[in-house]
């Protein structure tokens, strides 16, 4: 991201007004210092190589100055207040550009289905804006639930309302990333979604290259995850470590535990004392992932609650090996020919799995194969991108 090339409205607007081959609209996007939504930023990245020009509307409300058009390699970004938005999305509206929404908040979701034709409008739900906190109740402890719930109540009620009419709307296309979230979402809103595509986030499976894993990595064991929200279960991984360390065999295993988050000190902290355990704390670019990924052959992603599981396929892209729990949206995107499946919520099952492996290295070529094989043709470019560049097609005529 370059420096700042216009600023104020009126500049922003007469980008906004010009038809481009897609806007996507984001409540947050990654520039300068922010960090987050990189699912979208590689989906434009994607767009952009492939010829597509376009623009990005970032209406976060952390942005407090004046709207700035910011130069990217890839497409322009707008940087606006959320204040700004009913006038961004008439200029919009007036180029005839098709809108590509991500995670909208309700009160944008309004604005958009109210200016933006519908056969020009596709509406990416990736799963907390259309779910019922009490999905994820085990991310906060009853005390915290008790002194919060009237505002988790209060988000349910307005997210509902403003997603009810899209999903109902023919003429306006929703995206998934699972079935399983399409299904929850509907449950959840209350009403059946209409013209819906179930696309899954991309892996990159250049960045995550495929490599068959021999035997013995199965005693080179990598727990790369976020540690932010207890629903990613990396408690349940750290609790079957400790189990098999009781068990003859544990100091032959190479262990890298490596994480960031609010919960990553807490978790890690009875598996330091283990001389084969290496823990590091902080975040991972894809590249390190990536590094990470092939210097070790098993993955261990367990889970309480995913929509989709994406360090999950990016594991199983780089041909590791992976154990996980079949829980929400997971079995969509693997099964026992290409990961292990221990019950959920279950650390002594989760040991067991991880031992069985260990026990049986043997299955780790199948397995690594099979793993890559499945990611690459479920997520891969083909799958996915190439899916979204169609569809911008269909919002264009």
């Amino acid at each position: 991201m370059t420096s700042t090339a216009e600023t104020g409205v009126a500049s922003v607007l007469d980008t906004l007004r010009t038809r481009h081959d897609f806007v996507v609209m984001a409540v947050t996007y990654p520039h300068h210092w922010r960090t987050g939504s990189e699912y979208v930023r590689t989906r434009v990245e994607a767009y952009a190589r492939a010829g597509l020009r376009g623009v990005v509307v970032d209406y976060s409300p952390l942005n407090i100055g004046k709207p700035a058009l910011l130069e990217d390699e890839t497409a322009p970004v707008a940087v606006i207040r959320p204040a700004d938005l009913t006038a961004a999305l008439d200029a919009i509206a007036e180029s005839g550009s098709p809108v590509l929404a991500h995670s909208p908040t309700p009160q944008a979701l309004d604005e958009l289905h109210a200016r933006i034709p519908g056969r020009h409008l596709a509406v990416w739900f990736h799963g907390y804006e259309v779910r019922d906190y009490r999905r994820l109740q085990g991310n906060t402890t009853t005390e915290e639930l008790f002194a919060i719930r009237h505002i988790r109540d209060a988000q349910n009620q307005d997210r509902f309302r403003a997603a009810a009419p899209v999903f109902t709307d023919p003429a306006v296309t929703k995206v998934f990333v699972s079935q399983t979230q399409r299904r929850y979402s509907e449950f959840d809103v209350g009403v059946e979604a209409t013209s819906v595509e179930v696309i899954p986030n991309h892996i990159d499976t250049d960045t995550y290259r495929a490599r068959e894993r021999r035997p013995e990595e199965a005693k080179r064991i990598l727990l790369l995850r976020s540690f932010t929200q207890r629903n990613f279960a990396n408690d349940v991984a750290l609790r079957a470590l400790e189990i098999c360390s009781r068990r003859d065999g544990f100091s032959e295993l190479d262990i890298m535990v490596r994480g960031y988050g609010g919960h990553f000190r807490a978790e890690v902290s009875q598996v330091r004392r283990f001389d084969n355990v290496t823990v590091e704390e902080g975040f991972s670019s894809p590249a390190q992932m990536a590094a990470l990924h092939d210097a070790h052959g098993v993955f261990l992603c367990p889970t309480r609650y995913d929509t989709q599981g994406v360090m999950l396929g990016e594991a199983m892209a780089s041909g590791m090996v992976t154990i996980t729990n079949p829980v929400a949206a997971i079995p969509d995107f693997t099964d026992d020919t290409c990961s292990l499946l221990p019950r959920g919520n279950d650390p002594w099952a989760f040991a067991d799995a991880l031992w069985h492996l260990v026990t049986h290295p043997e299955l780790m070529p199948e397995l690594s194969r099979n793993a890559a094989a499945r990611a690459r043709a479920q997520c891969g470019r083909a799958a996915t991108i190439d899916r979204e560049i169609e569809l911008i097609g269909r919002l264009s005529s």
